[in-house]
């Protein structure tokens, strides 16, 4: 069984009096977006024309694109709820769990996911957002073989963590500090941009007799920047080089990856990493934009503070958060757990192309992408994690196994279940269940009736195809039975 779908808000109704409910929940709708109209109507023409090419692609790609189009939708069942009160009765729809670029699941974890960290993983300390992108060959490369971005990342970390206990006065021996590392891998133009985004306390714990002190590290400069980014990139060169995936050469060091010449998603893949179509008769040239040339004019080319560039590797430590400032923290999480679409930022223009505005425009003036329909399922299938491929790790005193994480991360709370919880939420101990997360987010409490502010009660789950097809015809038949509503 799936978790619960998103919710989708509706605005106060202007007649309702003080104490009513403000804002109710209601069925997320996948299938009247943009989204789902072009996964639905092209995924078959794409899957087709990859196998037209011989261009094969795992399985957990079709699989990733078939859950999406049943997520949110009731024919694939739902759990019914009814008012205790009036009997008002609606259907939640299960979701499909996806990790690629489905915008509800996204939004679901994201929201967990954020409070999740902020309530029982991290200390009331200073914390620092830490950036690091790589150079395109190196995103191919980790798209390619996730196993060796696990390798770069231990060198990282290692690093990071001793630049910090270095600025703080400290020896490796003498103090520790975490890292919850976040990998991404989209860019804002639905670029494939595999990426780092490190959150890290500002300071260091010295454990002595059993008991853990925090001791503050002083802000980095610019100057500590470039310092480390340039510590970064001789440790993972030097990773890569034992790997065997990079050659040092005396003119230009290139990377030594063999790939399958029938393998799809590599192909898809390079594409994405490098702005360009993947498949169609304009394969191979760059992805259509929508540039103004004026707005370029009025954007900085300047990096920004606590920013450091070289040799296509990139840092950034610009974001941090007070010990006090907890929401901030809870939305810098989120910021870094989320996905790599918004519904409300694609749409479809005259010539049937999809268009995807950005959420900021580009240096050059950019606002917007643009793709053939089957060029952006192409884009979305490169998005899709491979099985198994954590894209949360935890580091330091913050690893599962770390000797003192006692000390500093409480052990998860055991909920008290509602009646309202299907019987699999009420069984899990620190895993917000749906109503939590809409009311964590939205501030709306979906266990409340929006007709009459009753308790709201589970009466079943139903996933039997010929149970839900009679539900859902019974609800038909009722609603065109209607009185219309009085205006």
């Amino acid at each position: 069984m799936g978790h619960m779908c998103s919710a989708r808000i509706q605005r106060p109704c202007p007649n309702a009096s003080h104490g009513d409910v403000a804002r109710r929940y209601e069925r997320h709708r996948p299938e009247e977006t943009v989204l789902y109209d072009v996964i639905e109507r092209h995924h078959g023409a794409f899957f087709a024309h990859l196998e037209e090419q011989g261009r094969r692609v795992p399985g957990f790609v079709r699989e990733e694109f078939e859950a999406y189009l049943r997520c949110g939708r009731l024919e694939h069942g739902f759990v019914r709820v009814k008012c205790e009160g009036c009997k008002h009765e609606h259907l939640v729809a299960f979701s499909c769990k996806g990790r690629g670029f489905c915008p509800s699941c996204a939004s679901r974890r994201m929201a967990e996911t954020g409070a999740k960290l902020v309530d029982d993983v991290l200390p009331a300390v200073p914390y620092r957002q830490w950036v690091l992108s790589f150079p395109i060959p190196l995103r191919l490369l980790f798209a390619y073989r996730p196993e060796l971005l696990s390798a770069v990342l231990a060198f990282v970390m290692r690093a990071l963590t001793g630049d910090v206990i270095h600025r703080a006065g400290y020896r490796r021996c003498d103090a520790e500090t975490g890292v919850v590392t976040f990998i991404q891998r989209f860019g804002s133009a639905l670029n494939l941009n595999i990426h780092l985004h490190m959150l890290v306390p500002d300071g260091v714990w010295r454990f002595v007799n059993g008991k853990a002190h925090f001791h503050r590290t002083p802000a980095p400069d610019d100057a500590d920047i470039e310092r480390l980014l340039a510590r970064l990139i001789r440790r993972i060169i030097r990773c890569l080089v034992r790997a065997g995936v990079l050659v040092m050469e005396a003119e230009q060091p290139y990377l030594d990856v063999d790939t399958a010449p029938d393998d799809g998603l590599a192909g898809l893949a390079a594409a994405a990493v490098r702005y360009r179509i993947a498949v169609g008769p304009l394969a191979g040239q760059r992805t259509m934009r929508l540039r103004i040339p004026t707005l370029a004019a009025s954007l900085s080319p300047n990096p920004g503070a606590l920013t450091a560039d070289h040799e296509g590797f990139s840092l950034n430590a610009a974001v941090a958060c007070g010990a006090t400032q907890r929401k901030k923290l809870e939305r810098l999480c989120r910021y870094m757990a989320r996905g790599p679409l918004s519904n409300e930022r694609l749409s479809i223009d005259g010539d049937g192309l999809v268009v995807h505005e950005l959420k900021r425009p580009f240096r050059d003036g950019t606002t917007q992408c643009l793709f053939e329909p089957l060029d952006f399922l192409a884009r979305l299938a490169a998005l899709i994690p491979r099985p198994r491929s954590h894209l949360v790790r935890y580091h330091g005193v913050f690893a599962p196994n770390a000797r003192h994480r006692a000390l500093l991360v409480e052990k998860p709370r055991v909920r008290i279940p509602s009646a309202t919880e299907e019987p699999k939420a009420r069984a899990s101990r620190a895993a917000m269940t749906w109503m939590q997360r809409l009311r964590r987010v939205y501030d709306i409490d979906v266990s409340v009736c929006p007709k009459c502010a009753g308790a709201l009660k589970v009466l079943a789950v139903i996933t039997d195809p010929p149970v839900i097809t009679s539900i859902l015809a019974h609800l038909a038949k009722r609603e065109a039975r209607a009185p219309p509503v009085a205006a």
